[in-house]
């Protein structure tokens, strides 16, 4: 009882704040991106927090735009200045829907099936879309990433306080000072660095734009020290946040992340392209060395790696996709789908595959990664056609390097299919058309 009365109060006091002014109420559901774990039920209906948010934002912005004569127009056919969403980006965002909602309707398990679709494909589309047309400057766009800081500091911040006493992991492998692994709001590890990889970027990002922007006023005040020191704590807490969680895929991420910054700038282009030929070689001499480690995935055992075990798992997903090579599993049904095709009864079955392509392929099917695929493609050459006409070119390199480091994570885990995933996946997107968006309409 006490529980809804919580959440009812919430629901009013954010419906008030939101409906007073709607980037309040974007960025209140950037700091509350975790609140998808807070459920509860109206009628047989069940919704998280995280979604109540989203929907009263779109319905309460969507009134106002009306209420005062506003005109959307989201017509793929139609050019025009009053939607912001890129022509090039319009088909594949199109068809990554239309795909999603094929595989919600056509899965086996519909009904688990359409509420992943509302979760993870509606709902944050609707999010984005509010975002893009609602944040107009460099400010608020800095401001959307100030408040993704702020979630890592929450997060960074309980890492801590697990890291130091074991408290409230829930696992006892996990709590064990041993083999401690934190795991924070989300329930296991390597939730944290799924979040927190690309937000490290954009916080890099917030940093070097401050920094630009504090010298080319030929001044330092006490509120550009402040910025300052919060975005090097951010970056501090984060990394420590995956390393706590032992996330290695996370920390190649962020690695990578950095380098394809490093590289992009002539000036550190040369210097770091000889620091990882150095690296490279002392991990090939090392005796840790990776180049050196046997890896068998056809025999496993209950010592085998977690590499050994997505191998496995990335060829038994792949026997079956020869099996069902347009729809995959299904929405919601891969883990029923891959009962016949697993061969190690001593490894669960997970809920996805463990990496980008095969999670979209076996989850919606071949469209959708085709879909997923011409997205990606096209929100990258934008980009960099973009670069020089964007209001900040230095926050655009940062986001560019937020997605990359996002797929390079996707590579052996699973960064789109959660409700804060896939969010974050079209803040990502939206940061970028708002930064060539601001720029063109200060232009003229």
């Amino acid at each position: 009882m006490y529980y809804y009365i919580l959440i009812s109060l919430f629901i009013l006091f954010y419906s008030y704040l939101t409906c007073k002014n709607t980037k309040t109420g974007i960025y209140l559901i950037i700091f509350f991106l975790p609140s998808y774990l807070i459920s509860f039920k109206i009628g047989p209906i069940p919704f998280t927090l995280l979604e109540g948010m989203i929907l009263i934002l779109f319905f309460c912005w969507l009134f106002k735009v009306y209420k005062i004569g506003g005109q959307l127009n989201l017509n793929i056919f139609q050019p025009s200045t009053n939607n912001p969403i890129p022509k090039t980006l319009r088909w594949p965002l199109i068809l990554f829907l239309i795909a999603a909602t094929l595989a919600a309707f056509l899965s086996e398990n519909r009904l688990a099936a359409l509420g992943i679709w509302r979760g993870y494909f509606i709902e944050p589309l609707l999010f984005f879309i509010v975002l893009i047309y609602s944040i107009k400057n460099l400010k608020e766009i800095k401001n959307i990433i100030y408040c993704l800081e702020l979630l890592v500091l929450g997060i960074g911040i309980f890492a801590l306080i697990q890291k130091i006493t074991g408290a409230l992991i829930p696992n006892p492998f996990w709590a064990d000072v041993a083999t401690r692994r934190v795991t924070t709001f989300f329930g296991y590890p390597n939730a944290n660095g799924l979040l927190i990889a690309p937000i490290i970027i954009l916080s890099l990002g917030n940093l070097i734009t401050d920094l630009i922007s504090a010298i080319r006023d030929s001044r330092f005040a006490i509120r550009d020290l402040v910025y300052a020191v919060f975005n090097l704590i951010i970056l501090v807490l984060g990394i420590l946040t995956i390393i706590f969680a032992q996330s290695a895929g996370a920390l190649i991420a962020v690695f990578l992340g950095i380098l394809f910054l490093l590289f992009y700038y002539k000036k550190t282009r040369y210097i770091t392209l000889v620091a990882v030929i150095i690296f490279f070689i002392l991990i090939s001499l090392s005796s840790f060395s990776p180049f050196k480690q046997e890896i068998n995935y056809k025999k496993l055992d209950l010592n085998s790696s977690s590499l050994e075990i997505r191998l496995n798992q990335w060829s038994e997903t792949l026997k079956m996709l020869k099996d069902n090579p347009i729809m995959g599993a299904g929405l919601s049904n891969y883990q029923n789908k891959m009962k016949p095709y697993h061969q190690f009864s001593f490894v669960e079955i997970y809920l996805y595959p463990h990496n980008i392509i095969l999670n979209f392929w076996s989850e919606t099917g071949l469209l959708s990664l085709l879909a997923l695929i011409w997205l990606v493609i096209i929100f990258f050459i934008y980009c960099f056609r973009k670069l020089k006409d964007s209001l900040s070119p230095v926050l655009s390199l940062t986001i560019i390097g937020a997605m990359i480091t996002l797929l390079v994570h996707g590579l052996v885990d699973v960064p789109y299919f959660k409700n804060d995933l896939s969010i974050l996946f079209w803040v990502i997107i939206g940061l970028i058309i708002i930064n060539t968006k601001s720029q063109a309409s200060n232009n003229k």
